[in-house]
């Protein structure tokens, strides 16, 4: 430390100088280096959770054929990093022991130390052009300083530009015979394939929570730390897999904390909600109790626990309920109080009630405030409800004989009379429906819908002369929409506003709308969502195609969506379609909205769409207006 200027003494030629204090350099304790660095594993035996990889890359090492380029791609934290720190010193190391390096040779030694010059180690994100993969082409040629190979370690490959990734084409697949490219990346499917094809790939996994453990016990009696049972797995769960995030933790922890870690600082530290009113909330998402859920949300957001852990919380024991329930939870490692609540739990709820209440809760996005409790509600209550909702209407059966049809109006005329009040159960709804008979063309639908379907049930007598004469159904007005046995009626077909004759080119082109519609929804989503808006073929005459749109901002966006993307995609369906080279152009239709029907309905082998089509596949039923 500079502490002024000393004393005044005589120069060289009898002159006076004035020589400062120089500056000494600040001798920091290896303590204050970071956990994660300071037991960084030095040899392919400490790398947790590799086994597969660390020992190829050890036998290529001990029968002396390492390959030219590595390719190492996982999620972070999982060892891409250290693993080709490791193997640089292997191949180089001149006494390597089965593969693994010495750790004593110079050559090991200086890699450990950061002074070997034979370890190149690039940043893609931050040299990402062809500038510097040219630069790094030139040096390539360069003998090594002091090991037998040059490595270069090329860190978040994936960030490299496509120039850059094909001027190092050539030199990835044939580098000179002392060159070793070790590409490391988070995000391997950016790569281009001709990088892929030129590298072996090693897919690093995520660290298991026993080998975690293991690695946390280690740093842990390395250091000195105590932590209670249990402690590394709490720790291990929260890294979800990144060793270096689950050691960062731990720093974290004792930083906060001291060497002596109780679960109870461990919780506080994590950010672990301990509350008996999670398990509440859990029983109350099974159940669908839609008082007890709201209840135990309100008083935790009262109480200041933070709403995002909270549901966590709970979402935790719902798993571990659905375990029990599949008889697999025998490793769940809960307390005896805890584990007797959860099991009878999942004696008294169903497989499907519990993954209901998994996926309405386990889906929750509290980025904006993880406090705010309104989304956990918003979510709990449409759960709740979702039971509540009635059954869309089935299809009604054949009308029965008249002697069946007037026992079948008398035994389900009371049901019906309930419907507005309460709907019936769900198992019950197609019997009835199936009994429920149609009105005939001698009582019209109007005075039927008015009355309730206690007093419009005929006596005894009155089928045998108002009954039809012939199986088809009534040509009478469709009942009513509020009454609930109502079947669905047909949609309405689509009048598209044409002036005049329209062509026989133009009618065949319109009958393959949906196929355009579903062709230009597989080249672009967006496409397909502008497709379902009112829009259809106006013209179609020559080489030419229009498409008319209802709106004018629907027109002017086909022009500037993802910088005509969009309709390049509308293009090339319709051109598809046709069978040849068309030219397509959006205009405004807006005789569109005097038409009746809906556009989106007039095509042909589509019955609603993708989202529609699935939904069908799912169960739901089809309503028509």
């Amino acid at each position: 430390m500079y502490t002024g200027p000393r004393p005044i003494s005589p120069g060289p030629r009898g002159g006076a100088v004035n020589e400062p204090t120089p500056l000494l350099p600040l001798d920091l304790p290896s303590t204050q280096q970071v956990l994660y660095r300071k037991w960084r594993p030095r040899d392919f035996a400490d790398v947790a959770g590799q086994n597969p990889i660390t020992t190829t890359l050890r036998n290529a090492v001990a029968a002396g054929k390492p390959s030219h380029a590595y390719l190492f791609s996982g999620p972070r934290g999982t060892g891409k990093t250290t693993t080709a720190r490791i193997f640089a010193r292997a191949v180089n190391c001149t006494a390597p022991v089965d593969g693994e390096p010495d750790n004593e040779c110079e050559s090991c030694r200086a890699f450990l130390s950061g002074q070997q010059l034979d370890l190149i180690e690039l940043d893609a994100a931050s040299n990402r052009g062809i500038d510097e993969v040219r630069q790094l082409r030139e040096n390539v040629g360069v003998m090594p300083a002091l090991a037998r190979y040059k490595i270069y370690l090329i860190d978040e490959v994936h960030m490299l530009t496509e120039q850059a990734f094909n001027a190092l084409l050539k030199t990835l697949e044939e580098p000179p015979p002392h060159v070793i490219f070790v590409l490391a990346t988070t995000e391997p499917h950016k790569l281009p394939p001709t990088i892929l094809s030129r590298c072996q790939r090693f897919d690093f996994r995520r660290i298991s929570l026993e080998a975690t453990v293991q690695r946390l016990r280690t740093v842990a009696e390395g250091e000195g730390l105590t932590v209670a049972d249990g402690g590394f797995e709490l720790i291990a769960r929260e890294a979800t897999g990144s060793l270096r995030d689950a050691v960062n933790l731990l720093d974290q922890m004792v930083a906060y904390h001291g060497t002596e870690l109780t679960l109870e600082a461990l919780r506080s530290g994590l950010g672990l909600v301990v509350d008996d009113r999670a398990a509440t909330l859990a029983a109350a998402a099974v159940h669908r109790d839609l008082a007890a859920g709201l209840g135990a949300l309100a008083a935790a957001r009262d109480d200041g626990v933070e709403i995002r852990a909270f549901v966590r919380q709970t979402v935790t024991s719902l798993r571990h309920v659905l375990l029990l329930k599949a008889g697999a939870g025998n490793d769940l490692g809960l307390a005896d109080t805890e584990a007797a609540e959860l099991r009878s739990l999942a004696e008294s709820a169903s497989s499907g009630e519990i993954v209901a209440a998994l996926r309405a809760l386990g889906s929750l996005d509290f980025r904006g405030d993880a406090y705010d409790s309104l989304p956990a509600e918003i979510a709990f209550a449409s759960l709740a409800v979702a039971e509540a909702a009635p059954a869309a209407p089935a299809a009604p059966a054949a009308p029965a004989a008249p002697a069946a049809a007037s026992a079948a109006s008398v035994e389900a005329a009371a049901p019906p009379a309930r419907a507005e009040a309460k709907p019936p159960p769900a198992a019950r709804q197609p019997a009835q429906r199936t009994a429920q008979p149609q009105p005939s063309a001698a009582q019209p639908a109007s005075s039927s819908a008015s009355r309730p379907a206690k007093r419009a049930a005929p006596s005894s007598a009155a089928p045998s002369s108002a009954a039809p004469s012939s199986a088809e159904p009534p040509a009478a007005e469709p009942p009513a929409a509020s009454r609930p046995a109502a079947p669905p009626r047909a949609a309405k077909p689509f009048e598209p506003p044409d002036a005049g004759e329209v062509s026989e080119e133009l009618k065949a082109l319109r009958e393959q709308w949906g196929a355009i519609r579903a062709a230009a929804r597989k080249r672009n989503m967006r496409a397909g969502a502008i497709l379902n808006t009112q829009c259809y073929i106006k013209t179609f005459e020559g080489d030419s195609v229009e498409i008319g749109f209802r709106f004018p901002a629907h027109v002017e966006q086909m022009q500037t969506l993802e910088d005509g993307q969009v309709m390049q995609a509308i293009q090339d369906a319709v051109v598809e379609a046709v069978g040849r080279e068309v030219t397509v152009a959006p205009v405004l239709w807006a005789e569109l909205e005097q038409t009746t029907g809906n556009p989106a309905a007039a095509r042909s082998g589509d019955d609603g769409g993708h989202l529609i089509e699935e939904a069908l596949k799912l169960g739901a039923e089809r309503v028509q207006e």
